[in-house]
């Protein structure tokens, strides 16, 4: 199977030609969860019509070239992985197979960081502010400002110091923090 391959980053989305197709990085849910989505293949490397295509298997692993975890996601093109280490770059890959159990050879390889949500970011419902700290998150703690556990304005993400009661440290952790983007 002929793969092409060509990278870019364009509005946070990662794009790269698989199979004469399209892989994108979806921006996660929340952070160590990725979700992968490809174009699938419609020709065999002899360029007649590929009409036996039974599936896919992602292939990922923290080393280029290396894969530890082969995942076999059917015949659909599009996959999600949780539970990613944050902080740790992957790196993906997929071959396709046929109904005899052919596989393909792997496709161009992505790779990408799982980035943890910093410390501050309380207010990830928003969308300017789901992915950064910023003054949304520094209203989210003016919300719950001086709660504890027990009251009714408790915000557990704005406990950045988890001592249970949101008060200086906590907008001290935050303004240390802003700014910052996952």
């Amino acid at each position: 199977m002929a793969v092409q391959c060509t990278a870019q980053f364009k509005k946070g989305a990662l794009l790269l030609t698989l199979f004469l197709g399209t892989w994108i990085f979806v921006p996660a849910a929340r952070a160590g969860d990725i979700t992968l989505k490809w174009d699938p293949p419609t020709t065999n490397v002899d360029e007649t019509p590929l009409i036996d295509l039974a599936g896919y298997k992602l292939y990922y692993g923290t080393s280029a070239g290396s894969y530890n975890t082969v995942i076999d996601v059917g015949n659909v093109a599009t996959t999600a992985i949780p539970n990613l280490d944050e902080g740790i770059i992957y790196y993906f890959a997929v071959t396709a197979y046929d109904d005899l159990g052919n596989e393909s050879g792997f496709s161009n390889e992505v790779n990408k960081v799982i980035l943890a949500t910093p410390p501050g970011n309380i207010d990830v419902y928003t969308p300017a502010s789901a992915t950064r700290v910023d003054g949304y998150d520094l209203i989210a703690l003016e919300l719950s400002w001086g709660s504890t556990l027990l009251d009714t304005n408790w915000n557990p993400l704005s406990d950045l110091d988890n001592s249970g009661f949101i008060d200086q440290s906590d907008l001290n952790i935050l303004i240390g923090n802003f700014g910052i983007k996952k």
